[in-house]
């Protein structure tokens, strides 16, 4: 009997890590595709400009040799399309890699808390979440920076919802008494991510957390 019950465990075990295994694999996967698509946006600008000023070159028949005519101008393009992409390239790079340090470092318990977040909020794709509990407390991703609230910090949690035509947003203010500690945004009404939330805020506090909706 022991021994089929250490079995089962090993298995659940078993399951829990490859599951997380293919879920740190498929946000490498996304984090290369989001990286490959800017990068491919850059060489396309580039060469669509390289192509518009070898069609001026040819008109005007210009004697100087073709790279030394247009290596000045493309290298300033460069410069300027890189002050809008390397930024965007470091966060996506940083918020990938933190949420993916903690994934792998989530115990069996909360393993299964992630499993039951992603069943809940019914995602079509592999996608980063703003959000994870963890046995280390709430852990906020935001783009430069994880904040970990420790277990028992937030007991009031204030959801403001915008819904105005197209623009649609929802916002998860996080509290300790009246002190605001972080601050999680949704572009949409009504996220399944914020009911999940409110579902389970005995993982962060086994008190009873107040909320505002």
């Amino acid at each position: 009997m022991n021994n089929a019950k250490a079995d089962k465990q090993i298995k659940i075990i078993g399951l829990m890590n490859e599951f997380i295994s293919k879920e740190i694999k498929n946000l490498k996967k996304l984090r290369l595709t989001a990286i490959g698509f800017l990068a491919l946006t850059n060489c396309a600008i580039i060469g669509c400009f390289v192509y518009l000023f070898y069609q001026v070159y040819v008109s005007r028949d210009i004697q100087e040799n073709f790279i030394s005519y247009v290596f000045p101008t493309v290298l300033y393009l460069q410069l300027v399309l890189a002050l809008g992409f390397v930024p965007i390239i470091v966060v996506i790079h940083r918020r990938f890699r933190s949420v993916i340090n903690e994934l792998a470092h989530l115990d069996e318990e909360f393993v299964f808390h992630y499993q039951n977040y992603i069943r809940f909020i019914q995602r079509l794709m592999t996608v980063i979440p703003l959000y994870l509990f963890s046995q280390k407390g709430l852990l906020v991703f935001m783009n430069f920076k994880t904040q970990l609230i420790p277990p028992s910090t937030i007991n009031f949690i204030k959801i403001k919802r915008v819904n105005f035509g197209r623009f649609r947003k929802c916002s998860i203010y996080l509290y300790q008494d009246k002190t605001l500690i972080s601050k999680i945004t949704y572009h949409k009404s009504h996220p399944a991510e914020a009911e999940f939330l409110k579902q389970n805020t005995h993982l962060i506090n086994n008190n009873d957390v107040r909320i505002e909706d």
